[in-house]
């Protein structure tokens, strides 16, 4: 494992080169399209309906959200032990305030294991170390080794877990008092192996990147993964936060130090051997979203080349499982599906918009290709609706974020094809960026050949 520090300019200058070879490849579906009536037809017909099914999966999703999630009643008696795991890395900036939330929980049967890198060069340390002296539920857990992602350091931290529920969030993740005691409930249910809430961004005035990101993670953190726990899909765990009984790591194994989202992989790993991963919205962290164009690209470039990897790694399996159900394995079909076709989507638009009839000529095809918008703009309504209803606050600024939301979408998009070309046509090393809101000090990131 090699230690890299990418800079801003370094991701914004990765960027703008991929974004070059990107609108190279479009540009030459463009042509063809122009040049030859039946590519621009079956560009027009095949890239319209996907837009399509995107929309109405995301209007389906969002009024499937609207109804209450709700938990067995709480345990009779007493309630199970809980380790919480924190995992940091060079995260002096947030990990105190995170460690105060994880203290004022409410839950009477807590233990805190904090497990920081020992390669940590700013105060991560202090801060573990101090909250371990300050508080007799806390261990602070050195590693050292060389970094090796999130995976890593959930893995080494379980070696000091005891109990019979474990809770794992990154050091960005703020939870709510009530956190434990709500997602505990659902283990009340046997068939429940694993829960996932919701993370709830807060710093959507830091700057247009955050603000386009905390919206983004709305939409999918309240409506679209929820509403796949609604009609018994493929749910998943994402964004920092999970709860799981012990066990589930005894029966499928360890987090996985190889991939880069650890923790989609686990979700299918759950999901194969046939046990429940349940998603509700009213068990909160709350997070701060990156900042800076550098934190945000290196984010989401790992998030989307890690999607490749599971897609590959696990697609064919969930469909053949017979431990998944046939809804599940649809909804599996779907997620995959998107994966792998979004980078050919992404490069196809403008060949879609410029080829297509005119808007005079083809207005139904034309309203069509601008659904993507108008089932963004749905969906932003009923989630905020639904927050309002729950007394969760929002900047203002979020309210008007959803009129930009393509603007932010296209850009991802580069992020997104710059992510399938390092992973299927480069075949470059793999490099493990820990999430961060700035990158002012250094996103410290690990990289390992594949």
């Amino acid at each position: 494992m090699n230690v890299e520090t990418p800079s801003s300019a370094e991701a914004a200058a990765s960027l703008a080169t991929y974004g070059a070879v990107a609108v190279g490849v479009a540009g030459l579906v463009l042509a063809s399209a122009l040049a030859y009536p039946p590519v621009a037809a079956a560009v027009s017909t095949v890239g319209t309906a996907l837009l399509v099914g995107i929309s109405l999966r995301a209007i389906w999703s969002s009024a499937l959200a609207a109804r209450s999630p709700s938990p067995p009643a709480p345990p009779v008696g007493e309630w199970p032990a809980v380790t919480l795991v924190v995992t940091a890395y060079n995260e002096a900036d947030v990990l105190g305030e995170t460690l105060d939330a994880c203290r004022a929980l409410d839950y009477p049967n807590l233990g805190i294991v904090v497990c920081y890198e020992s390669a940590s060069t700013d105060g991560t340390a202090a801060i573990a170390t101090a909250a371990d002296r300050a508080d007799d539920r806390v261990t602070a857990v050195r590693r050292d080794a060389p970094p090796g992602g999130k995976a890593a350091a959930v893995n080494h931290a379980l070696r000091h877990a005891s109990g019979d529920i474990v809770a794992s969030i990154d050091a960005n993740q703020r939870p709510e008092r009530g956190m434990l005691r709500r997602a505990v409930r659902w283990f009340e249910d046997d068939d429940v192996w694993c829960v996932k809430g919701r993370c709830y961004g807060t710093n959507a005035a830091a700057s247009p990147i955050a603000l386009h990101a905390t919206v983004e993670r709305h939409l999918l953190e309240r409506a679209e993964f929820y509403a796949r726990d609604v009609f018994g899909g493929f749910t998943i765990f994402t964004g920092g936060q999970v709860v799981f009984r012990r066990e589930l790591v005894e029966a499928v194994g360890q987090f996985d130090e190889t991939i880069l989202i650890e923790d989609v992989d686990m979700a299918c790993r759950t999901h194969r051997a046939g046990f429940g991963l349940r998603v509700d919205p009213g068990i909160v962290t709350h997070e701060d979203n990156p900042a800076s164009l550098g934190a945000w690209v290196s984010q989401r470039r790992r998030w989307a080349r890690g999607a490749f990897q599971v897609a590959q790694r696990h697609a064919v399996g969930l469909l053949r499982s017979p431990s998944v159900s046939p809804v599940a394995k649809l909804d599996a079909a779907f997620t995959f599906g998107y994966v792998l076709l979004a980078p050919i989507l992404f490069l196809s638009l403008p060949a879609l918009w410029i080829a297509s009839p005119s808007p005079a000529a083809d207005p139904v095809g034309a309203a069509l290709r601008l659904s993507p918008a108008v089932a963004g703009l749905f969906a932003a309504a009923v989630v905020f609706s639904l927050d309002a209803a729950a007394g969760r606050p929002h900047d203002g600024r979020e309210y008007l974020a959803p009129f930009t939301l393509w603007a932010y979408a296209a850009v991802q998009g580069v992020v997104v094809v710059t992510a399938f070309a390092d992973e299927f046509v480069l075949d470059a090393p793999v490099t493990y960026v820990t999430s961060s809101t700035d990158d002012s000090t250094d996103d410290s990131a690990v990289s390992a050949e594949d």
